[in-house]
């Protein structure tokens, strides 16, 4: 199985996942046949990428750090109440206590060490999708930091709801698709300030959460928003949370438009380390961030495209990869070829390539 674009579908592949609503329904059966006619309705409702299964990535498995129905339940509800704040000007802040309970507690007895940071989201669904991942990632993080359980909770409940004060703002503004003007802006600017004032006199709001939805934007050069802090002034949750937050909308950007893969994603990450993002807290994610996912495809200094089959959990740059082919030389592996980059150190891998492999195969197209 592999993530791909679906722009890199020939139109008979196979879907290795099923695809549901934010309600749980389920649009799409895993095993149904990908024609034109399903590629153009997933393109409607704003589906960019899917899993598929073929013969490139036979045996490959996608460990899910948090369960489809776990994931699901999650965004309805962060979905449900954003739309009851947003008309009431209320919510339930039990039924997102439960939410964070149910992450947290898969998440311990799950004991996964790396995390899978990809996500097929549909348009409707993105600032719900994008605040679970966040929490997940929050999560993880913070363990890796060995924080105590009873703060990650808190923790985790200021990533679910970091993003809270934006059902206050005007829908045109959360939907538009185009660049920002600046007075546009400015107006989104005010979302940690307005999630804030919406939790601050709540009673099971923990102090933790409450500064962590404030302080989400502050940067460590203190040229952040909307106290503009810097360094350890700014709360420890909210370094944690602004850099998940920041890597889940770098690599799952909403309009497709600045999606990075996760290796771009990662050097932006380590390039805004010490001013932006406080680079020990980065160093940490790092370790639990695979920079190529199990399902890419990638080019090796050898010249061979190959896919990455496993990945190296003391290293993560050097993963075990299956060659697939060598656009210099023409040549296609048919028969099963592992490199273990681990143990075969004189040989790296180049960069991700987002191609379809079959047709480069095919037209023996040169990388």
């Amino acid at each position: 199985m592999r993530l791909v674009n679906i722009n890199h579908i020939n139109g008979n592949e196979t879907l290795g996942k099923a695809i549901h609503d934010i309600d749980g329904r389920r649009l799409l059966n895993a095993g149904v046949s990908l024609k034109p006619s399903i590629i153009q309705k997933l393109y409607e409702k704003g589906i960019t990428s899917v899993y598929i299964d073929d013969s490139i990535s036979e045996g490959i498995e996608i460990d899910e750090f948090l369960c489809h129905e776990t994931k699901t339940h999650a965004k309805s509800i962060v979905h449900d109440e954003m739309k009851r704040l947003s008309q009431k000007r209320t919510m339930d802040y039990s039924k997102l206590s439960k939410v964070v309970d149910n992450i947290l507690d898969e998440i311990l007895s799950r004991k996964v060490d790396l995390i899978n940071v990809k996500d097929v989201r549909m348009q409707d669904e993105q600032t719900f999708a994008h605040s679970v991942n966040v929490c997940v990632t929050s999560i993880a993080l913070a363990t890796k930091l060995s924080i105590p359980v009873s703060k990650i909770k808190s923790i985790a409940m200021g990533a679910l709801l970091h993003d809270i004060g934006k059902a206050l703002l005007p829908s045109s503004l959360l939907n538009k698709t185009k660049t920002l003007t600046p007075q546009e802006n400015e107006e989104m600017k005010k979302h940690p300030l307005l999630g804030y004032n919406l939790i601050k006199d709540n009673a099971e709001t923990t102090a933790t959460t409450k500064v962590a939805v404030l302080m989400h934007h502050e940067h460590i050069d203190g040229n952040g928003y909307p106290m503009n802090l810097s360094g350890d002034k700014i709360h420890y949750s909210a370094r944690i949370i602004t850099i998940c937050d920041e890597f889940d909308s770098t690599i799952n950007d909403k309009n497709d438009n600045n999606v990075h893969n996760t290796t771009d994603a990662v050097e932006y990450l380590i390039g805004a380390s010490g001013h932006i993002f406080d680079k020990s807290i980065v160093d940490e994610l790092l370790k639990i961030v695979p920079i190529y996912d199990a399902g890419s495809i990638v080019l090796l200094s050898n010249g061979i495209l190959g896919i990455v089959v496993k990945n190296n959990s003391v290293n993560l740059t050097r993963p075990v990869v299956r060659a697939l082919y060598n656009p210099k030389t023409g040549e296609k592996f048919s028969k099963v070829r592992l490199i273990d980059l681990g143990t075969e150190l004189s040989v790296k891998i180049l960069r991700e390539v987002e191609v379809n492999i079959d047709s480069v195969i095919k037209e023996r197209v040169r990388i």
